[in-house]
């Protein structure tokens, strides 16, 4: 389903002014209700979480981390919406943010400089010609999607009032970064922060030292260079603006989140996205993670190791990042860690 559009990236550039015809205020703003198994149709529940019993630490948001020396610091995979219920962040998990000597993030957004924040509105490997961009440049090419999952991303496109002259100017990085923003946080319009942005700004209050675990620029910089993991991660990305009949599965998503069931959440994506894209959905999901997940906890842990062995770090990723062989928690463990599941009310056991 819709984990890794939540939970993976946090979005690279501002969202739209308009969101998808399906992407409603009401369908964004549905109250949150025990999950159903109906919600996971046509997956069934039971056989995603025989699934998720195979995913290594497959549940649990909260993790204490105790370096070799015994500094101690914590763990906590985020939701990247805005949506109430993920802002309310556990008393625990408040009290160690406000309390932390250092905030970790996937990135800080804030701008060091003037030269910094200008580079924002044309970063490099953003758009293919920095000249005229409609001069003998034919546009980018889609048919690697299935013919729906296409007309899906062209909507997207028209939400961020580009339309389809898009093609022509962005780069497939360019258009990955775009689609790795949730139509329904088109509406909160920079003024009502996800859930990392919470976190950062009580850090800020707090006087916390804000770590970035990646620089704003990596993930165009990566896929400049490389046009078969922008192509997987668009197709991954487009089968998430799939139209919805319903809030259901986007509120079991929330529900299975707030129970700490990331397993569960990952193996119901890896069932959505095979079954809208067919037999090529497995390889684009596997180089899709195997970039935004796995690469991408390696530059983190290269990042925040030293900061972790002098303790008293927070250091909040998308929850995606957390599970799996290659997640944080068992690759934090491999570099001599002690890594420790914190339960929080409401989880399972």
């Amino acid at each position: 389903m819709r984990l890794r559009h939540f939970l993976t990236c946090l979005l690279l550039m501002p969202s739209g002014a308009f969101a998808q015809s399906w992407a409603t205020p009401a369908f964004c703003d549905a109250p949150l209700r025990p999950i159903a198994a109906a919600d996971f149709a046509p997956h069934d529940l039971n056989a995603l979480e025989r699934d998720a019993g195979l995913i290594p630490n497959g549940v649990g948001r909260f993790w204490e981390i105790s370096s070799p020396d015994g500094a101690i610091s914590q763990l906590w995979g985020t939701f990247h919406v805005s949506t109430p219920a993920i802002l309310d962040l556990p008393a625990t998990v408040k009290g160690h943010i406000e309390n932390a000597r250092a905030i970790a993030l996937e990135i800080d957004f804030t701008f060091p400089d003037r030269t910094s924040f200008l580079m924002q509105y044309d970063p490099p490997g953003r758009y293919r010609d920095p000249g005229d961009p409609f001069a003998g440049q034919d546009a980018l090419q889609l048919d690697f999607l299935p013919p729906a999952t296409e007309g899906w991303v062209i909507d997207r496109l028209y939400d961020f009032g580009t339309f389809d002259d898009a093609l022509f100017v962005l780069t497939y990085g360019g258009l990955a970064e775009l689609l790795l923003s949730d139509p329904c946080e088109d509406y909160a319009g920079g003024t009502i922060p996800v859930q990392d942005d919470l976190i950062h700004t009580l850090g800020h209050i707090a006087g916390s030292e804000i770590i970035g675990l990646e620089s704003p620029g990596d993930f165009l910089m990566d896929l400049s260079q490389d046009d078969e993991t922008a192509k997987a991660i668009i197709a991954v990305y487009a089968t998430y603006l799939e139209p919805q009949a319903s809030p259901a599965a986007r509120l079991a998503a929330f529900q299975l989140y707030l129970e700490g069931r990331l397993g569960v959440l990952a193996a119901w994506d890896a069932a959505h996205v095979t079954y809208v894209l067919g037999d090529g959905g497995t390889d684009a999901l596997a180089r899709t993670d195997n970039y935004l997940l796995n690469q991408r906890n390696l530059r983190f842990l290269d990042r925040i190791g030293q900061e972790l062995e002098q303790g008293d770090v927070f250091m909040a990723v998308g929850a995606a990042h957390l599970p799996g062989e290659n997640g944080l928690v068992a690759m934090l463990r491999e570099k001599g860690f002690t890594v420790t599941r914190i339960p929080l009310p409401g989880e399972v056991e």
